[in-house]
This record gives structure tokens, C-alpha cells and sequence, in this order.
């Protein structure tokens, strides 16, 4: 049979959106693979060992074979309202808790499941927008600024549901996300009380994506849940806190009442078609990491520490050169904005959007950053989502050095110049890449 006709119309849809995250990482790794240097603040992934009371449970059940309940082990479940309950004083219940391929499986499933269209505060993470459209949804881009941290505000939540309604819109999913990528910015309570009034008023569902909840530094992460407990639905995981993001298991605690009810049966009902499971061995290991331990809990904050000594160098750096950047208090994320030097840039080195500024500081500093277009935010605004959590710690071999040498009791400066010699290169090469600019 003759092969077809390169003429002839394709049968696959228009592309979607390949993760930025993702698609860098790749084209980092095949850099560091062909011998090129190259600084990865691309990706955010904590690398610290797996605890070995959690491994030890992996291994214990690694010849589980058996399909597992689609919303995940029963033992798993009430682990993990419990753990909920007692960290983030939510009202959790294993009936309203599913266990999924990780988080972003169930957000899509629970973006599936509900009627409307997205609002999604500009920046934000990038894959929230690709599975809005995959569920076949509109989005609304609602503005934010530095002045706030980047952070929605009631205002602003008002005027994207104004702005979603006059565009023939059906505004009725918010997706928030605390401690924020790409920022590392945590929400304060009274702005997530105003924006649940609002919510409520509007009758708004909230997807509060609460991955980074256990990596909180400087200021306690505050879920919105209380503020809105019958139409908030929260995800989370293992991925990073507990550096397990290759182990894909998330969860989402589901709202009270009946919404509750109705999406715990269609998100199930998405999970049997799509995953059916997540992996059996880790699963029995979830139950030990969302078991009530003292000792996971303070290697959980051991880690926390030193994702806030790398952050907050690199932040350090930035508001040293006077480079607007919001204070991240969670996570292993910056966002700064090079917009001071807009005019300096686009004249020496052709640089118009965060993308060419991307591009340019992969190719002459060996840096390999994110735009804040991927993020949604506006091209000409010149700023770059930062990860630090890949300058350290790389293999489990030096995760385990870095560990030793916080355990000696140092600053965090002397910390940092002992245990990330290539963060300090980093601060260096952006030292030079700003006086270079004037």
C-alpha cells in the first residue's frame, strides 16, 4: 500500500502546549550530556534522599502487583485526612480523600469534572492553562502585580470575572496556588478571606493547589479551605516536601458537603478510565509518609531549612543589584523582573521579551531560566522564574554531603559557601550579567 499523500490533511488536533518545565529540562540535560556547562534553574525538583523509613516501607511492598482501589488505599486515605487535619486544620474526611498519579492528574480530573470556565491569576504555573483547554474551558488571565507580590487580589478576582462574563464566558473555577510558583510568594490570610467572599458571593469553585504547603519558610502557609470549606478543593503530594516527584503520587482533599459527593464519584470515575491506580509499592509508602512521625517531620523541616538558605542567597543577590523581586517564602522559586533594563537590553543584545531574555542568558551565562511567558504573563514584561533547587545536591551522594554540613550548625551564608559553591557562581554571573547593563 502506497504511504499517504503528504498532502493530505492531518488527523491529530492542533498542537497544545508542551510543559515548559519539562521541554527545559530536556534541552538541559542533553547540554550537560554533550560536555556544554550550563547552571539548571529551569526546573524545580528537591533532590534530597528518599527518608529511609519511607523507602524501607517502598521495599517492604515492592512485589505488590494487584490493582489497588481506584481512590487509593483505605489506610492511605484516613493518613491523609488525618494528616490535614493536624497540619493545616482543615476538616478532612478519607470519603472526601483520592489518591492519584500525582497531583496534576487530579487537578485535571476535578478541571474535568466541573462545569465552567477557569480564572487563573497572571502568573501562574504552566500547565494549569493547557488542562483547562485539554477539559475543554476558556481561561481568563486576571492581572497581577509586583505591589502585591504577585498575588490575586478581591479586586482583581472581581474585575476577571467581569472581564470573563462580558467576553461570553462562564466564570465558575478558580485555580490558586500557595506558596506560588512561579513566585515562592505565600498568600496572606486576610487576602484569602477577601478572596473567598468574593468566591462565595460569585459562587466561585477554588482549586487550591497546596503542593509546596510542607516547604514554607519565613511565614506560615495558610490554606484557604476554612475560609470556603464547601466549595474549596485542595491537591497536594509527595513530590516536594519529601523529594519524591518521580514517585507520582498526589492527593486532593475534597470540599465538604454535597460537591464533595458528586466530585468524589466523577473524579474517581475520570481516575479508573485515565490511571486507574497510582503504583501499589508507592502507595504503602504514602502511608507511611503521611503517618503522624516526628521524625519524617523534622527531616521534612531539615529540608525546608536549606531550600530557605539556597532561596533566599539567590534573592539576597537580586535585591543587591536592585533587581525587583518579591520575597519568596516557600518553595524554591524567584521571580524577578528585568524591566529596568529594558531599554539597555533591547539595544545591546537584541532583547525584547522574557523569551529572548531566556534565550540570552542560556547562551552567555550558561543560565538556563524559564520566561515569564510561560507562565502567562504579558511577553514584554522581562521576567524569569528562577528555581534554585538544582544547583545542589545533585545526586544523592552529594544531597547526603549538603545534609552533613547544614547538621554542623553554620550561618547561611558560611552554609551556602560551603555546600552550593555553584549558587555563589550563579550570584556571580548575574552580578555580572546586571553592572554589564549599567
Amino acid at each position: 500500500m502506497a504511504p499517504p499523500s503528504l498532502t493530505q490533511k492531518s488527523h491529530v488536533k492542533p498542537a497544545i502546549k508542551m510543559s515548559s518545565t519539562l521541554a527545559l529540562n530536556t534541552k538541559v540535560n542533553e547540554m550537560v550530556a554533550s560536555g556544554q556547562p550550563v547552571y539548571h534553574l529551569g526546573f524545580g525538583e528537591s533532590r534530597f534522599p528518599v527518608h529511609p523509613k519511607i523507602l524501607d516501607a517502598f521495599r517492604k511492598h515492592a512485589t505488590v502487583r494487584s490493582y489497588l482501589p481506584v481512590a487509593g488505599l483505605r489506610e492511605l486515605r484516613e493518613n491523609v485526612a488525618a494528616y490535614y487535619r493536624r497540619k493545616f486544620g482543615i476538616a478532612a474526611h478519607a470519603d472526601r480523600v483520592l489518591v492519584g498519579a500525582g497531583s496534576k492528574s487530579l487537578i485535571f480530573a476535578a478541571l474535568y469534572a466541573l462545569e465552567g470556565d477557569l480564572l487563573l491569576p497572571q502568573p501562574s504555573w504552566v500547565s494549569y492553562e493547557t488542562q483547562a483547554y485539554l477539559a475543554g474551558k476558556s481561561v481568563t488571565w486576571m492581572p497581577t502585580h509586583i505591589e502585591n507580590d504577585y498575588c490575586l487580589t478581591a479586586e482583581g478576582l472581581r474585575q476577571g470575572i467581569e472581564s470573563a462574563r462580558e467576553a461570553g464566558q462562564s466564570p465558575q473555577i478558580l485555580v490558586l496556588n500557595s506558596p506560588n510558583n512561579p513566585s515562592g510568594v505565600i498568600y496572606a490570610p486576610d487576602t484569602l478571606a477577601q478572596l473567598a467572599e468574593v468566591a462565595r458571593a460569585e459562587d466561585i469553585i477554588i482549586i487550591n493547589d497546596e503542593i509546596y504547603g510542607l516547604t514554607a519558610f519565613e511565614v506560615n502557609h495558610t490554606s484557604i479551605a476554612p475560609f470556603y470549606p464547601h466549595r474549596t478543593v485542595i491537591t497536594g503530594g509527595l513530590s516536594k516536601h519529601l523529594s519524591l516527584g518521580g514517585w507520582r503520587l498526589g492527593v486532593a482533599v475534597l470540599p465538604e458537603g454535597p460537591l464533595g459527593v458528586d466530585l468524589f464519584g466523577y473524579m474517581s470515575a475520570v481516575a479508573g478510565a485515565i490511571w486507574t491506580t497510582p503504583t501499589a509499592p508507592v502507595q504503602y509508602a504514602a502511608v507511611v509518609a503521611y503517618s503522624d512521625d516526628s521524625e519524617l517531620d523534622a527531616y521534612v523541616q531539615t529540608c525546608t531549612k536549606i531550600h530557605s538558605y539556597v532561596t533566599q542567597y539567590l534573592y539576597g543577590v537580586m535585591r543587591a543589584l536592585n533587581v525587583p523581586c518579591p520575597k519568596p517564602s516557600g518553595g524554591f522559586y524567584l521571580y524577578p523582573s528585568f524591566d529596568p533594563w529594558r531599554d539597555t537590553l533591547a539595544q545591546k543584545h537584541g532583547v525584547h521579551t522574557s523569551q529572548d531574555l531566556a534565550h540570552f542568558l542560556l547562551e552567555e551565562e550558561q543560565i538556563a531560566a524559564l520566561p515569564g511567558s510561560d507562565f502567562g504573563d504579558a511577553p514584554h514584561h522581562l521576567r524569569l522564574r528562577l528555581a534554585t533547587s538544582y544547583l545542589y545536591g545533585l545526586d544523592d551522594t552529594q544531597a547526603e554531603e549538603v545534609l552533613a554540613i547544614y547538621q554542623q550548625g553554620l550561618s547561611p551564608l558560611e552554609f551556602v559557601e560551603r555546600a552550593c559553591p555553584r549558587l555563589v557562581e550563579v550570584g556571580e554571573r548575574f552580578r555580572s550579567f546586571v553592572r554589564g547593563l549599567g
